[in-house]
């Protein structure tokens, strides 16, 4: 039987609902298209006084049986909705006053219940990005926010290939109070409307002769773009919901207009932002919705819950063991032993991080991307690795990505603290627009992370190649192509897997990253000759480079590297094609 993804839109206004089969939504991935719904519906939510949460339940109940009615296995639900989500997807933690019923929790465990099915919530402005990755609208190295306007305005960041949020919360762009009233107020087109109640909201738009009703509105949108610049160093905003679905249907210039507004007020610091309209309009957060359902059932159908019992690296090292007696010279000693054992025992590895290394060479000569996935110190050591990569190796950074339970924002000096680690990945992995060609490797040292264990199970449901780095000496799991063990063993303090496992860790990420990057051509006998000479240290390290291989002098190596701009690799290409400095 043909399976169905149920996917839900909540707004102040309108629920509007679709169901889409697995099939297409799979396809419209891999395609790059927008997925076509089985069946759409629309109905009045029923949130604002005086109604109560029983009434929109029962809307949403009765909206539900209307797109039920097409034959199919349900298999996921997934919500776009107002307000701030959690990071699981579980419950909603804000939202505007008069959308308050939705905090209550209920409505979310009735789904679950009647259907049986994973239900997941994501807040709208994250819904349109999902929609819009496959769509190629998010790319390169830049910050894009996405922007949908509609009863009020959502905004979400993508950075460099991943969402974006600062100190673990939402970018509540919208809540911005000015003198005039906050963001929401001046971008929603419910207010647009009431505030010319004789005006017709397409005429205001169309007919030359409300231009100047319109200029303010104009001006408010330009002012809200260049926040979020100030904010949060958007270079592109991408504006959909019910205003994209407006303009674009009566042929409203929206994004030429407010461009040339831009340009002509250039920031403080000279920037000019840019907008893009999303012409998918309202139709994103729906698509991206479903996108997520679809994930998470792949996800969900090969979870492997394992029991806190069979954690090996909770067991200790040795129990008998008083380490708060021991002097210190007597730990630091116990300490070196537990790691040599460590490293030795890695040997039973190689053999299986060899073949993943040729695998990763493979897929990126092929286009792909190597992505780490990883929750606290697992996560950490897989960024260290990423940042090191471009400069070290001149590698693309947008070829390398770490994602961190909790996200990247403030990995480097937070610690996850609500059960980030628990929560599914599936989100960013369809943020980055995961493909084929790419390389997902998990790091969890107990095997039992779920935010790990769905990057990977989505990474090898389409196609691309799965890495679990874990303790255990396992050769198969149902969320991954290849293991690759650690094999540490138990920790001195136990549980503690920043230690042993965080140093094999650590070195299997070397060994990995170092190995890809030689196969790749990115180093010449053992000089990285395709280095970043971004600090004073590393054109010194150029210029030695130069030095040895082709026997200049200091003075000649630093004229070279200057006449090529700093670039190591074209000042090597450089001088083997000049015969006056090739011996």
């Amino acid at each position: 039987m043909n399976q169905i993804v149920l996917s839900l839109d909540i707004g102040g206004t309108w629920i509007k609902g679709a169901t889409y089969s697995c099939e297409e939504l799979s396809n419209a991935y891999f395609h790059h298209t927008l997925p076509q719904p089985l069946n759409m519906v629309k109905r009045e939510s029923c949130l604002a006084a005086p109604f109560t949460i029983h009434d929109f339940q029962s809307a949403l109940n009765e909206l539900i049986k209307d797109l039920l009615s097409i034959r199919g296995e349900l298999c996921s639900i997934a919500i776009s909705t107002a307000g701030v989500v959690d990071y699981a997807g579980k419950r909603i933690k804000f939202v505007a006053p008069h959308l308050s019923s939705l905090k209550n929790i209920a409505w979310v465990e009735w789904l679950k219940n009647e259907f049986d099915v994973p239900v997941t919530l994501i807040n709208d402005a994250n819904a349109t990005m999902l929609g819009a990755a496959p769509l190629g609208y998010l790319n390169g190295l830049k910050t894009i926010g996405v922007m949908p306007i509609g009863t009020g305005l959502g905004f979400s960041v993508w950075r460099n290939g991943r969402v974006w949020t600062p100190d673990f919360s939402y970018t509540l762009l919208g809540c911005i109070e000015t003198p005039d009233g906050n963001f929401d107020q001046w971008a929603s087109i419910v207010g647009l409307a009431k505030r010319y109640p004789d005006i017709a909201l397409e005429d205001l738009f169309k007919m030359d002769k409300y231009k100047v009703c319109l200029k303010s509105y104009l001006e408010g949108l330009v002012k809200i773009v260049q926040t979020a610049y100030y904010m949060y160093h958007t270079n592109e905003v991408l504006i959909g919901g019910g205003l994209a679905d407006l303009v674009v249907h009566v042929g409203f210039p929206l994004e030429d207009i407010l461009n040339n507004l831009l340009k002509d007020h250039p920031l403080a610091d000279g920037t000019i932002p840019s907008v893009r309209l999303l012409d998918e309009g309202n139709r994103l957060p729906l698509a991206g919705a479903a996108m997520l359902g679809y994930g998470e059932h792949i996800a969900q159908k090969s979870r492997w819950i394992k029991p806190y019992s069979a954690i090996s690296t909770e067991n200790a090292y040795d129990a008998s063991l008083h380490l708060e007696k021991m002097t210190h010279d007597e730990f630091v000693r116990l300490l070196w032993k537990a790691e040599q054992e460590a490293g030795v025992w890695l040997e039973d590895s190689l053999s299986d991080l060899s073949l993943v290394i040729g695998r990763v060479v493979e897929r990126l000569k092929s286009g792909g991307r190597l992505l780490y996935v990883g929750a606290g110190t697992s996560g950490r050591l897989a960024a260290i690795d990423t940042v090191e990569i471009a400069c070290t190796f001149g590698f693309p950074r947008d070829k390398v990505l770490t994602f961190i339970a909790g996200g990247v924002a403030d990995a480097s000096i937070e610690i996850e603290c609500d059960f980030e680690e628990d929560a599914s990945s599936v989100p960013e992995m369809l943020a980055a627009s995961l493909s084929k060609n790419d390389v997902v490797v998990g790091i969890s040292v107990s095997g039992s992370a779920y935010y790990v264990q769905s990057a990977l199970a989505f990474a090898k449901g389409i196609g691309a190649y799965s890495v679990l780095i874990q303790e255990e000496d396992v050769k198969d799991l149902p969320f991954c192509d290849k293991i690759i063990s650690l094999r540490t063993g138990y920790e001195i303090v136990a549980g503690s897997t920043r230690m042993k496992a965080g140093t094999a860790t650590k070195k299997i990420l070397n060994f990995l990253s170092t190995a890809t990057m030689v196969s790749l051509g990115n180093v010449y006998g053992c000089y990285m000759t395709h280095l970043e000479c971004i600090n004073e240290k590393l054109i010194c390290r150029a210029q030695h480079i130069l030095q040895t291989l082709f026997g200049l002098t200091n003075d000649d190596s630093f004229t070279l590297l200057e006449k090529n701009r700093f670039d190591l690799n074209r000042t090597i290409n450089f001088i083997l094609k000049d015969n006056q400095y090739h011996e």
